[in-house]
């Protein structure tokens, strides 16, 4: 629990100050470490290394800033029991995004080759992209704004943090590219954010549709450019159809146990 003062109720200056910067120092600590350790294509040890780092750097900041039981950290992070529903949403939104992929690939007349070892590439992109990144993305940023300010206001302030991230995509592949790159990391904030709240404040609903996303890594770099489009547009619109799954549709679980004030579609 926050520090506040006695007369006006307030959180102090200092307190806040410390909070914002540790909240700040923690995210940047956590998306450099995945970034020095990205690999690629992504493979299951790398990808676990880099899970097991950024997951060690928000449980200190999470109990040095948030003052949270190092007990408690884990579900603090969203790694508590999810919804069932949202995981089945997130599997089924997920097998749409590699539909598209396939399909698209065979409206252009685009013949993917699957690299060696395709199966570990996707294992890796479930653990790298999925709950490594997801666990940094929703479980900390997205989870501490989501304890202050309502969902859309959450989502907003995430946006630009994480589209942060994706600039060395930008500036590596050039403004077209790059300008998707960081519109599709911007615009998979909603959904994802959507499936973390849907599925009780937990990380592995967003975990599976964003690793099944990133699953376009099982083909090999010899595809030409138009499939890259394939790629950005299957991973900017196909996500949002988890908006198409209702508050109704989770059922109970899904509207009790991520606390919420108001359903999510009742939010200002």
């Amino acid at each position: 629990m926050k520090a506040r003062d006695g007369a006006s109720g307030r959180t102090p200056r200092g307190t806040r100050l410390f909070t914002t910067s540790g909240f700040l120092l923690t995210f940047v600590a956590a998306w450099v470490v995945l970034d020095r350790l990205a690999p690629a294509p992504p493979m299951p040890v790398p990808a676990l290394a880099a899970l097991i780092a950024a997951a060690t750097v928000l449980v200190l900041g999470q109990v040095i800033v948030f003052r949270t039981p190092p007990q408690a950290a884990p579900r603090a992070l969203g790694l508590g029991r999810p919804v069932p529903r949202a995981v089945l949403v997130a599997v089924l939104v997920g097998g749409l995004v590699v539909a598209t992929y396939l399909s698209g690939a065979a409206v252009l007349d685009i013949r993917l080759q699957l690299r060696p070892q395709w199966q570990l590439v996707a294992l890796g992109a479930l653990l790298f992209h999925g709950l490594a990144e997801e666990l940094v993305w929703r479980g900390f940023v997205f989870g501490r704004l989501r304890d202050r300010w309502s969902f859309w206001r959450s989502v907003a302030a995430s946006m630009p943090l994480i589209a942060l991230t994706h600039v060395p995509v930008l500036l590596s592949s050039g403004p077209l590219i790059g300008g998707l790159a960081l519109t599709s990391a911007a615009v998979t904030c909603l959904p994802l954010a959507y499936l973390w709240e849907r599925g009780g404040r937990t990380v592995w609903a967003p975990a599976i549709l964003h690793g099944l996303i990133g699953c376009w890594q099982v083909f090999e770099r010899t595809y030409p450019p138009a499939f890259s489009l394939v790629v950005l547009f299957a991973s900017i619109v196909v996500p949002l159809v988890a908006f198409g799954f209702r508050d109704s549709f989770f059922g109970r679980d899904g509207n009790r146990k991520n606390q919420s004030p108001t359903p999510v579609s009742a939010m200002p």
